[in-house]
């Protein structure tokens, strides 16, 4: 029925509500006008299929059974209920696709979308399965992208992608690769935790970012008094760095930075803020000590009390603690570095230890901050190193000035006082007078480093026994060494060339070479020692009052040569040689490019991982070192 018909209709009908005779024709002239209303109705509903949804077809279909027979609307309700019926088998089948675990594949969800797009219907569970694959396909995008062009992802990044991928219910085979990536980051991170965090205790709530990170934390906890200059300091470092205050900015910087390059920037710009606010704060504690800043109230030691008793100086931060405070140098031997609870952020492992970390990081290629922070520790370690070696090739351990003992020494076991409170040390410390800053930043920053190394105690010591009086009785804090006790006895080590020139022999003649990697290099070395013994046997039987002590570790100089039956020795390789002697001379040859020889305890390593692994020394490990700051 048209439009005009159905308008003639409804005026007939309002014509006739006037009548006061009953027409037969006006039931007729009803049903015509309910059918037309209900065509009407379903017209407009179809011709807006966005909005035509299962519902509003079940109550059309229901109007509808209702009307009176007609031609028109039998073929339009045979229509609807195709449509509905049509419907609900694509909104179920959908719904099952969608929920169906394990998930469809993409391919297939995308050809049954094909197939529902002709459905002149609003479907929920249909525009649902829409928006799963186009969010599918995105992702499947930025999953190709991350790895485009050799990129190696940033975990952040590669985390975010996993985990919307959980809400997406469609197979995508990029997923269980990304999985196990993100997998392998977190039994890293927990290798690593192992490696470097403390066991849990009160003074050590330090995360692994924040022990592989240079500080950006310097001068917090107890230590917040400064002085001017420590203040000043910290601002010019904010002027340079505004976004780089807290850890939380590294982090995020980190994990921002497009590449590794940028991100070595990065903490080479906090390294340099942490030397700075550190520094100023060393002589920010040590000038609390002295006699002219002694008009005001101290506070010192976690406690914020004025130093009375025994004392104990972390070597670091320069900060002064009661003994009673804080668990400290019960174990602790002369001539051994004593760091706070502040600064003694991690267990410091040896650098074989750590360097296969990296490696293993490397070989997963994801980018993460700590990631990044371990790759600039072993960089900065390995330019600190070069440092130790050239101060020593240049002779700047020799100048070390003595003067310093003629003023005010704060590490002296002497009993001193402050305000009418006496105090005393009870271990000592590297006095900054005489100790020029060079020396000074070069020291603090093995400490810094959080890897032990030979080189850390051989430089610390060295600098102690140049520029403390020896002391005529044990340490109260621990028992010498007879190393300590040949230095007390006027008898210190003399540097040359990054290696103590006093090579011990073992004691009874019982040191020997127990592990050598490669049999086929004895020869060689046999050779090369002979010679070494050769060139230097002269003068060290000049220079050597005992006949057991001499320049070779081969023999002694009395003997004019070494039997068969004898080891021979070669030179250790290492930059600061231990000078190991009894047992502890094991040998190792690296088994990278410059097969040199070590001892295993010079280089960190025990006698079970250089018969289990190889060992590559820091040389071969930074082929393309540049030793420039």
């Amino acid at each position: 029925m048209s439009h005009p018909a159905r308008w003639s209709c409804r005026i007939l009908l309002d014509v006739s509500l006037g009548l006061d005779v009953e027409l037969p024709q006006l039931p007729l002239l009803r049903e015509r006008l309910e059918q037309a209303r209900w065509l009407e109705a379903v017209q407009q509903a179809s011709s807006r299929p966005e909005s035509l949804c299962l519902d509003t077809m079940r109550r059309l279909i229901d109007q509808g059974v209702g009307l009176a027979p007609h031609s028109s609307v039998e073929r339009a309700m045979a229509r609807l209920q195709e449509l509905l019926t049509v419907s609900e088998q694509w909104e179920e089948r959908v719904l099952s696709l969608i929920e169906a675990r394990p998930p469809h594949s993409i391919e297939t969800l995308d050809a049954a979308l094909q197939e529902v797009e002709n459905i002149p219907a609003y479907l929920p569970n249909c525009l649902e399965l829409k928006d799963v694959i186009t969010k599918a396909k995105k992702w499947l995008h930025e999953a190709e992208a991350l790895q485009l062009g050799g990129r190696i992802p940033v975990l952040d990044s590669l985390s975010e992608l996993v985990l919307r991928a959980e809400g997406i219910p469609v197979q995508l085979d990029p997923l269980s690769r990304l999985e196990a990536l993100v997998s392998d980051i977190q039994t890293w991170k927990e290798s690593a935790a192992k490696t470097f965090l403390l066991k849990s205790s009160p003074f050590s709530p330090f995360s692994l970012l924040e022990v592989l990170c240079p500080r950006c934390d310097v001068g917090t906890g107890h230590q917040k008094s400064r002085n001017k200059k420590t203040k000043e300091t910290t601002q010019m470092s904010k002027k340079t760095s505004t976004k780089l205050e807290s850890l939380c900015d590294v982090e995020r910087a980190l994990s921002e930075s497009k590449d590794s390059a940028s991100a070595m920037a990065t903490l080479a710009e906090v390294r340099q803020r942490e030397m700075e606010t550190l520094l100023a704060l060393r002589a920010s504690n040590e000038s609390k000590l002295l006699p002219a800043e002694n008009c005001c109230p101290l506070s010192v030691c976690v406690c914020q009390k004025a130093p009375s008793g025994a004392m104990v100086q972390c070597e670091l931060c320069r900060e002064v603690f009661h003994c009673g405070c804080i668990t400290t140098t019960a174990d602790l031997e002369y001539g051994q570095a004593w760091l706070c609870p502040l600064c003694q952020r991690s267990r410091k492992p040896p650098l074989d230890k750590v360097l296969p970390l990296l490696a293993s990081l490397q070989r997963i290629r994801v980018r993460l901050p700590e990631g990044d922070a371990l790759r600039f520790l072993i960089e900065r370690t390995v330019r600190w190193q070069h440092r130790v070696q050239q101060a020593c090739t240049e002779g700047a351990l020799e100048k070390v000035s003595k003067m310093g003992r003629g003023g005010p020494e704060v590490s002296s076991h002497l009993t001193q006082e402050i305000n009418g409170s006496p105090f005393h040390m009870e271990h000592q410390s590297v006095p900054l007078q005489g100790l020029g800053p060079e020396l000074e930043e070069l020291m603090v920053e093995g400490f810094l480093l959080q890897v032990t190394l030979p080189e850390t105690e051989q430089l610390y010591r060295y600098l102690l026994y140049k520029l403390v009086p020896q002391p005529s009785h044990s340490a109260p804090c621990g028992n010498n060494t007879d190393e300590d006790q040949e230095s007390q006895s006027g008898s210190p080590h003399h540097i040359k060339n990054g290696v103590s020139s006093l090579k011990k022999e073992a004691v009874n003649g019982q040191s020997k070479r127990t592990k050598r990697r490669k049999e086929s290099s004895d020869s060689q070395h046999s050779e090369k020692a002979k010679k070494f013994c050769k060139k230097k046997s002269k003068k060290s039987k000049e220079k050597s009052e005992e006949p057991k002590r001499t320049c070779s570790p081969t023999h002694t100089v009395s003997d004019p040569a070494p039997s068969d039956s004898e080891e021979d020795y070669s030179l250790c390789a290492a930059p600061w040689c231990r000078e190991p002697e009894g047992d502890e001379v094991n040998w190792v040859q690296c088994d990278g490019s410059c097969n040199q020889w070590f001892h295993q305890i010079c280089v960190g390593l025990s006698a079970e991982r250089a018969e289990k692994e190889d060992y590559i020394c820091i040389s071969c490990t930074q082929p393309n070192y540049d030793s420039g700051e």
